[in-house]
């Protein structure tokens, strides 16, 4: 049994170093193929009255407890919006205390929707 589990594992190796080689699938960084996460900061009414299409919400005031569950890999890129900009830059400031490391400050709604080319939903 202990020859077989470690003739396995062996396979499994080698069969990982030849795809890892593989000129055909060239490796690409992880972060590069990750889709963009937009999360808005602002409240649920806010939210309701309009937001950019595709955005989470994630109030400010939850989003230190809360942004693990939705976004756990610490590399994927987010932007975040409110309504002028000052909340979205206290997020900034939070979500790198907390070690992300590709954060974008979208602004307000308004300019978030211009610099982002998403619809509002309204």
């Amino acid at each position: 049994m202990k020859t077989l589990l470690v003739a396995t594992t062996l396979a499994l190796a080698a069969a990982a170093n030849v795809y890892a080689a593989s000129p055909a699938q060239p490796a690409a960084p992880a972060a590069a193929s990750q889709q963009v996460v937009v999360i808005d900061v602002r409240t649920p009414a806010e939210f309701a009255d309009g937001h950019l299409q595709g955005a989470q919400l994630l109030p400010l005031d939850r989003i230190a407890q809360d942004i693990a569950a939705r976004v756990p890999d610490k590399h994927t890129p987010i932007q975040l919006y409110c309504r002028s900009g000052r909340r979205s830059a206290l997020a900034v400031e939070t979500l790198q205390a907390l070690g992300y490391t590709r954060l974008h400050n979208l602004g307000g709604l308004e300019d978030a929707s211009h610099s982002s080319q998403r619809p509002i939903v309204r």
